[in-house]
C-alpha cells in the first residue's frame, strides 16, 4: 500500500488548466518560419549517395540500392533566407516492417562553424498535410544560415524503405527570459512548482484547445529538444518547441503536459494529457544522453504526484528508444526513491584507531556553505557549518568533533554540492558517496559470511513515524533467510546478518520498508574491509570501470538475482585500446560471484553486464595478499558529467581514475581537478568504443592532500576513483555522483 495523498497531485493533474487564460508577453514579431522542401529528383540528386539510388518513381524518391541492407544520404549545404535556432523535421515514406530510416541535421552559425550531427527520432505527430513530423526539435545555440541533413536507410529480409519527401522547418528565435526557478529537491517537501507558460514566454493556447480533471492512464517521456555544444536557455528552446508544433504542425496548443530540463527544472505546457497520454518533454539533452541524470531525477518527482493521484489503478510509462529509462522510472516510482536536497551517511564512527572524514566538493561557480549534522548513539545531536569556495574541495575531520563514538550524518543541502565519506580503520579503508535518496526497496550485492568475513547492514529512518522493515537474506542457493524489524523514528539499526543467517556463504540482502529508508553495508575481515551503500532499483544494464586483474590485484563481480528463476547475463570485458570479450552466463536466484582473474588475467579491464532481467551488481577487489579490499557497486546507467569528492595524492596516498565508455563510438572530455583554493588544472582524454582509460592523479597534480575531480564526456561514460595509501597496504573506492 502507498502512503496517503500527500505529493504533488494537483500540480499534474487534479485542477482544470486553460492555458488560453495566460497573459502573453509583448515582444516584437518573428520573421516567418522558413521551409526546406526535398521531394523531386532534381531535387536529390546533387547530394551524396551512398548506397542509394533517387529513383524516379512518382515525381522523385530516395531508396536503397538493390541488394543493400544499409546507406546513407547526405544532401547539400543550404543557406537559409533567414537566420535560425531551431530545426524541425517532416517527411513522407514508405517503411515496411523490418526496415528503418533515421535522420540527422546539422547547422553553420553565421559565423562559420558548423555543429555536429543531431540525430532526430520519429515522434508520434503528423502535420496537417499528413507528413510524419520527427521528434526532438534540434536547438543550436548560436544564430545559424546554412543547412544540411543526413538519411540513414536500413533494410531486412527485403524490405526496403523509400523516402517520397523531406521538409526541414528552421525557426528563427528571440532568446526567451532569464528564470530564477528551483529543482524539485530543492523546493518545501521536495514538490516540483512548474513554471508556467506565461514566465518562459509561453504563447496562450488556440481557440479550441482542451483541459482535463483527471488523471490519465499513460505517461510517454520523450525528447523534446536536443542540443550540442554550447548552452542554451531553456525558455527559448521551449518557445521554439511550442511555435514548431503551432505555427507548423497546426497544433491548438502544445503536445507536451510538462517538461524538464537538464537542471531538473519542470516547466508546465498545456497542463494537461492529451486523451489518455501525458506527454512529457525532456529539453536540454545532447544526442548522445537525450535524458541527463538530473533530469530523470526531476522526472521522479514530477510523476510521483500523477502515481498517487491513480492509487490502485493500472499504469504505464512509455520511453521510445529507452526501454531502460522507462523500467527505472517505474521503479524508483513504486520504491518511492525521490531525490533529496541532503546526504545522508548511514555508518559513521570514530575512535583512536578509526578515522572519519567528510569531503565536500563544490563545483559550482559560486560559494556554498553547508550544514553538518551528526547524531551520535545516546548523544545530543551535533551541528556545524562549513563554506566550500567557488570550484573547490573541502574537508572534515569528524575525529576532532567526536573524538569516540557510533553516529549518522546529514550534511545539507546538496544542491551545489558533492559529499563523501572516508573511513580508516586499521591499515585499511573504505569510502563512499553519501545518499541523496530514500527508498522503500534497496538491494546490497557483494556481502560475505565466509570464514573469517562479518557482514553488517546499517539501516536508517530519518522520518518521524516507526518504519516496518523485512531484510531477506541471500546465498548462492536463493533466498537463504528472512527477518522482520521495526525502525523507530529518527533512528538507526546495526544489523550483523550472523543474527540473520548462520550460513558460511558469500551474500546479498534485500531490504523491504513500509516507508522510504536509507540501507548501507560493511564487510570486514581480519586485517581489512569495505563498504558500499545499496541501490534503490535493480537494472538490466551495469557498468564497472574498474576491474583489475594484474597481480596484486583479485576481483570478483557479485551478482544479486532476487528472481525465482535463473538470469541470462552477458559480460563484455573492456580493455584500453577498445578489444573486448564477451561471454555469456546463466545466473542461479540468489547472490553468486565470478572472478574474473580467471577470464582475463593481467589486465586493467571495464566491465559491462546486460542482463535478461534486472538484477543487481557490484564489483569486490583484493590486494596486498588479500590483507585489504575496496568495492562498488555498478552504475547502472552512463552519463556525460561526473563528480566525485574525495582525492588525494599526497603522502601517503596514490589515487586513480577509471573510466569506462560503453559506447559504439569513441569518447573525449576533460577531467578537471578542484583543490582546496579553487581550480588546480584541467586536461583532455580520448578513449576508444568499449574500452577502459585510466588516469593516475598522482601524475597531474602531485603532493596535493585534498581535491575533488570533475569529468564531462561528450559521451556518456561511468566513472570510479581508487585511492591506495602506504604503498597499497590498504585502500578505497567510490563510483562516480552523474549529474
Amino acid at each position: 500500500m502507498r502512503r496517503p495523498l500527500s505529493r504533488l497531485v494537483a500540480v499534474l493533474l487534479l485542477c482544470p488548466f486553460w492555458i488560453s487564460l495566460v497573459p502573453k508577453a509583448a515582444a516584437e514579431p518573428l520573421p516567418p518560419v522558413g521551409r526546406w522542401v526535398q521531394t523531386t529528383v532534381a531535387d536529390w540528386v546533387s547530394g551524396v549517395l551512398d548506397g542509394t539510388v533517387v529513383s524516379s518513381a512518382g515525381d522523385g524518391e530516395l531508396r536503397l540500392v538493390e541488394g543493400r541492407s544499409e546507406g546513407t544520404y547526405t544532401s547539400v549545404e543550404r543557406v537559409t533566407s533567414i537566420p535560425f535556432r531551431g530545426i524541425g523535421l517532416l517527411y513522407r515514406a514508405r517503411v515496411p516492417t523490418g526496415s528503418s530510416l533515421s535522420f540527422a541535421v546539422r547547422a553553420r552559425s553565421v559565423s562559420g562553424e558548423w555543429s555536429r550531427w543531431i540525430e532526430l527520432g520519429v515522434g508520434p505527430w503528423m502535420d496537417p498535410e499528413g507528413r510524419a513530423a520527427g521528434e526532438a526539435l534540434a536547438v543550436v545555440p548560436t544564430e545559424s544560415d546554412t543547412l544540411q541533413y543526413r538519411v540513414t536507410f536500413r533494410a531486412e529480409g527485403g524490405s526496403v524503405p523509400a523516402l517520397e519527401e523531406i521538409v526541414l522547418v528552421y525557426l528563427p528565435a528571440q532568446e526567451g527570459p532569464a528564470l530564477r526557478a528551483n529543482p524539485p529537491w530543492e523546493e518545501p517537501g521536495g514538490k516540483p512548482h512548474p513554471v508556467p507558460p506565461a514566465d518562459w514566454g509561453g504563447r496562450p493556447a488556440s481557440e479550441g484547445s482542451a483541459s482535463i480533471a483527471a488523471a490519465p492512464l499513460r505517461v510517454e517521456v520523450r525528447p523534446a529538444a536536443l542540443t550540442t555544444a554550447g548552452a542554451v536557455r531553456t525558455s527559448t528552446a521551449l518557445q521554439l518547441v511550442q511555435r514548431f508544433q503551432q505555427d507548423v504542425l497546426a497544433f491548438p496548443d502544445l503536445a507536451y503536459g510538462y517538461f524538464v530540463d537538464a537542471q531538473g527544472i519542470v516547466y508546465e505546457g498545456r497542463g494537461a494529457a492529451v486523451g489518455d497520454t501525458l506527454y512529457v518533454g525532456v529539453v536540454g539533452g545532447t544526442p548522445e544522453e537525450p535524458v541527463p541524470p538530473t533530469a530523470e531525477d526531476a522526472l521522479v518527482a514530477l510523476l510521483d504526484g500523477w502515481v498517487e493521484q491513480l492509487g490502485n489503478q493500472e499504469w504505464r510509462i512509455a520511453t521510445p528508444d529507452d526501454t531502460a529509462l522507462g523500467e527505472r522510472l517505474r521503479e524508483r516510482l513504486e520504491a518511492e526513491a525521490l531525490r533529496q536536497n541532503r546526504w545522508l551517511f548511514v555508518r559513521g564512527a570514530t575512535a583512536p584507531a578509526e578515522h572519519e572524514w567528510l569531503l565536500l566538493s563544490n563545483a559550482s561557480s559560486r560559494r556554498s556553505t553547508v550544514t553538518w549534522e551528526l547524531f551520535p548513539e545516546a548523544m545530543q545531536r551535533m551541528r556545524g557549518a562549513v563554506s566550500v569556495p567557488a570550484r573547490s574541495r573541502a574537508s572534515l575531520f569528524l575525529n576532532r568533533v567526536l573524538p569516540k563514538g557510533d553516529f549518522w550524518t546529514v550534511v545539507s543541502p546538496a544542491s551545489e554540492l558533492i559529499a563523501e565519506r572516508a573511513l580508516y580503520y586499521g591499515p585499511d579503508a573504505d569510502a563512499s558517496a553519501g545518499l541523496d535518496l530514500l527508498s522503500r526497496d534497496w538491494y546490497l550485492p557483494g556481502g560475505s559470511q565466509e570464514n573469517g568475513f562479518t557482514t553488517t547492514i546499517w539501516l536508517l529512518n530519518p522520518q518521524v513515524d516507526r518504519i516496518p522493515v523485512t531484510v531477506t537474506v541471500f546465498s548462492p542457493d536463493g533466498p537463504a533467510a528472512r527477518d522482520a524489524f521495526t525502525l523507530a523514528g529518527g533512528a538507526r539499526l546495526k544489523l550483523p546478518l550472523s543474527q540473520v543467517y548462520t550460513g558460511s556463504t558469500v551474500v546479498g540482502c534485500r531490504v523491504q520498508a513500509r516507508a522510504p529508508v536509507a540501507a548501507e553495508q560493511a564487510v570486514r575481515f581480519a586485517t581489512g574491509g569495505y563498504g558500499m551503500p545499496g541501490t534503490p532499483i535493480l537494472s538490466r544494464s551495469w557498468t564497472v570501470p574498474g576491474v583489475e586483474t594484474e597481480a596484486p590485484f583479485w576481483t570478483v563481480l557479485a551478482f544479486l538475482n532476487p528472481h525465482e528463476s535463473p538470469v541470462g547475463i552477458t559480460l563484455t570485458l573492456m580493455t584500453s585500446d577498445g578489444t573486448s570479450l564477451r561471454r555469456s552466463y546463466l545466473l542461479r536466484p540468489g547472490e553468486q560471484r565470478l572472478n574474473l582473474n580467471t577470464i582475463l588475467p593481467r589486465l586493467s579491464l571495464a566491465a559491462q553486464v546486460e542482463a535478461a532481467q534486472p538484477i543487481a551488481v557490484a564489483r569486490v577487489t583484493f590486494f596486498n595478499e588479500f590483507r585489504a579490499a575496496h568495492a562498488v557497486l555498478g552504475a547502472p546507467r552512463p552519463a556525460r558529467r561526473w563528480y566525485l569528492a574525495e582525492g588525494a595524492t599526497a603522502e601517503p596516498f596514490e589515487a586513480w581514475l577509471a573510466l569506462a565508455n560503453p559506447n559504439d563510438q569513441p569518447a573525449e572530455g576533460t577531467v578537471t581537478l578542484l583543490g582546496a583554493r579553487g581550480e588546480l588544472r584541467s586536461d583532455r582524454f580520448r578513449m576508444p568504443a568499449h574500452s577502459r582509460f585510466t588516469v593516475l592523479l598522482n601524475e597531474l597534480a602531485p603532493a596535493i592532500s585534498a581535491l575533488a575531480v570533475e569529468v564531462e564526456s561528450d559521451r556518456p561514460v561511468v566513472v570510479e576513483r581508487a585511492m591506495y595509501l602506504h604503498g597499497r597496504e590498504g585502500g578505497h573506492a567510490g563510483l562516480g555522483i552523474p549529474r
